[in-house]
């Protein structure tokens, strides 16, 4: 876990446990303010805060879980009972052994065994071994017996870190697909260098699931009104649709700051499979990358079948920087696509790679403007890598697995799809490549008649009431700002989900103030009030928590990089900051407005604030910028660049620094930036 991650679970269980002293932080010499319940006893939470999935065992949903018959090996030293050794590859597996090699084998034979439908056969060793291949025929029950089948090692591509450790890890073969199956044969070979130990084979029966007969389509994507510049997140199936079984999964998401490279894969699981079988195959892959490799949860971020359908791997967020294991030494700023298959010789079908560089786009426009078709810098190494800990290599933004691993995956065809992809990618982002070119979409509500417009659009793209708050935010977890709108006399919540429509929650209460934020961490904001009158604040599907006092600003954001917004308060009237659980300062004085963003592009939100007199953003740790006239601070990333811009909204204008200004609206109109 990383340091942020684990300060953060640190004090959440701090909090369960009751009030603790803490050492108060300060930007200008401030005290602790004793009228802000920092730290409240465990019997002020009305409810336990549970930050979501993922850790260990925690509940949610069972999925499905597959059957699992192991089959213990031994060692080449000493093979377990009923396993043969022999000096040599077996006969008739084809050119793979070279005269002259060095080899030895272990066999077994298991017939009449339970059902299965996957193979995969791991080993003690993460690493310093010889090469190790693996043969494997099955028997279709009431058939024959099938041709062999040969893979090679699996790279260990989770990085060894301290909430991961190597003893917690198996080194491996790539995954074999049989499909029904009740007998198998293995053949595991070396061909010189040191031997494994503790090989073991597992027979995976992903067992039968309503979903598979039918796989539950993903939602298409449509717009029926212009909310978004940035390419639309393709219709990807979730982990749901599969049946992942999350309590299988004891890897939590760490995060990056941006994804800046795609690493591309496949699964090498075969090719020869239904439409039906393929959440099978999922709950396989996701079975041994979890458990049998030990890695706590499946690797790739996304995989795509021979069907060009997407499918939700590794959990923590689709829109999220996550860091998945897709190029060992080299996993954090990059995400992992897997094409379902085995692409050494046969080519990657057009629907696998229009489906790939969708996600691509997507995926690549969701931070600052990266061009697919160019290079990036990686620092990284060690692992499972071809290269030192602390190297930095050049690698194209969607670049093969084996250009960071020593693989031949993702195979010969695989390889052979990559300009296509990168280029197709590129024709989706267009302009968006550049720099320059503003990413946010510029909106503005109006309070008389309940309207959004948009910038450039005569006609309100949305209707909502009179006299509501804008609450705009990702409230869908595609990685694009929804417009929304809050009322302060009925509670409800109306949102045009982008590529799911329109769509009213009704969540607080008259007086409330609305606080919309990503409280755990999956990409997807919280629908969450704070209410003056008692300084509480509720978070829907969350809990309640206690900060602030009336009169306070709630100014809920990413401060400490951890991938999950924290509650936090802004006092107008002493210029106080209070972030829940962790720290109190002064940024800023009173009679400012608050203007949080990540100014400096490291994935941290800063507390900032914005004088209306002087004209002047103060930022925490920054130098000050003199920006704007009157009217409201709306800091955001509007351009390519990766950082926040200041900008301001006054008179339907937004006046954004070193981009422009943008008239939208009219005087009296309420900004709502689309980012």
């Amino acid at each position: 876990m990383g340091v942020w991650a684990m300060r953060r679970y640190r004090r959440l269980e701090l909090v369960a446990v009751g009030g603790v002293a803490i050492a108060l932080l300060s930007a200008g010499g401030a005290t602790a303010d004793p009228r802000i319940p920092f730290l409240p006893p465990a019997p002020d939470l009305a409810a336990p805060i549970q930050w979501a999935n993922p850790v260990a065992k925690q509940p949610g949903p069972t999925g499905v879980t597959p059957n699992v018959t192991r089959i213990p090996l031994g060692s080449f030293e000493k093979p377990a009972d009923g396993v043969a050794t022999q000096a040599g590859a077996p006969a008739g597996l084809g050119e793979r052994y070279r005269r002259g090699v060095k080899a030895r084998t272990l066999t077994v034979t298991r017939e009449g065994v339970a059902p299965f439908s996957a193979v995969g056969v791991t080993w003690r060793e993460t690493g310093k071994i010889g090469d190790v291949s693996v043969a494997v025929r099955h028997h279709t029950p009431g058939g024959a017996w099938s041709a062999w089948r040969t893979v090679d090692t699996a790279e260990a591509d989770r990085d060894v870190t301290p909430d991961a450790p190597q003893a917690g890890q198996r080194g491996g073969a790539d995954l074999v697909w049989t499909g029904k199956a009740d007998g198998v044969q293995l053949a595991v070979t070396t061909t010189g260098g040191a031997t494994p130990h503790d090989i073991a084979a597992d027979l995976i029966d992903p067992t039968d699931a309503p979903g598979d007969i039918a796989p539950a389509p993903a939602t298409p994507v449509t717009e029926s009104q212009p909310v978004g510049l940035r390419p639309f997140m393709p219709a990807i199936l979730r982990r749901a649709a599969w049946g992942a079984n999350e309590q299988l999964m004891d890897w939590r998401p760490q995060y990056a700051t941006y994804v800046k490279a795609v690493a591309l894969h496949h699964t090498a699981t075969g090719n020869d499979y239904s439409p039906e079988e393929v959440p099978k195959i999922l709950r396989s892959i996701y079975q041994y990358q979890t458990v049998s490799r030990g890695w706590g949860d499946i690797g790739y971020n996304v995989l795509v079948d021979r069907f060009g359908r997407l499918w939700e791997g590794r959990s923590g967020g689709l829109s999220r920087p996550v860091v998945g294991a897709q190029a060992g030494g080299f996993n954090t700023g990059t995400a992992g696509i897997a094409m379902i298959g085995d692409y050494r010789y046969t080519s990657v079908p057009q629907p696998v790679q229009e489906a790939a560089a969708q996600y691509t786009a997507w995926k690549l426009s969701l931070h600052q403007a990266i061009d697919p078709r160019g290079t990036v810098s990686l620092t990284g190494g060690g692992s499972t890598s071809r290269y030192p800990a602390g190297t930095t290599v050049t690698v194209p933004r969607v670049f093969p697995h084996q250009q960071t691993n020593p693989t031949e995956c993702p195979g010969a065809k695989g390889l052979a799809a990559l300009p296509w992809i990168r280029d197709r990618a590129g024709a989706i982002l267009g302009d968006l490549v550049k720099p320059e070119i503003v990413r946010t979409l510029l909106a503005a509500y109006r309070p008389t008649d309940g309207t959004v417009r948009l910038q450039g659009i005569p006609d309100p793209i949305f209707t909502s009431g009179p006299n509501e708050i804008p609450v705009a935010a990702d409230y869908n977890g595609d990685g694009k700002d929804d417009v929304a709108t809050w009322s302060p006399t009925t509670g409800n919540w109306s949102m045009l989900l982008t590529g799911e429509g329109r769509r009213t929650v009704q969540w607080g209460l008259p007086g409330d103030v609305p606080a919309p934020a990503d409280f755990d961490g999956d990409g997807a904001a919280e629908l969450a009030v704070f209410r003056p009158a008692t300084g509480v604040w509720y978070i829907k599907g969350i809990g309640e928590l206690q900060l602030g006092v009336p009169g306070d600003v709630p100014v809920p954001a990413d401060y400490t990089g951890d991938g999950r917004a924290e509650a936090a308060i802004w006092r107008p009237s002493t210029g106080l900051w209070a972030i829940y659980a962790l720290r109190e300062f002064k940024v800023g004085a009173p009679g400012q407005l608050a203007a949080p963003a990540d100014y400096d592009g490291n994935g941290t939100v800063d507390a900032a604030t914005w004088n209306p007199v002087t004209q002047q953003f103060t930022i925490e740790g920054q130098a000050a910028v003199k920006f704007g006239a009157s009217g409201t601070p709306v800091s955001a990333q509007y351009d390519g660049d990766g950082r926040a811009d200041p900008a301001v909204y006054h008179d339907g204008r937004y006046e954004i620094r070193g981009a422009g200004g943008y008239d939208v609206g009219a005087p009296g109109d309420i900004p709502m930036p689309l980012s």
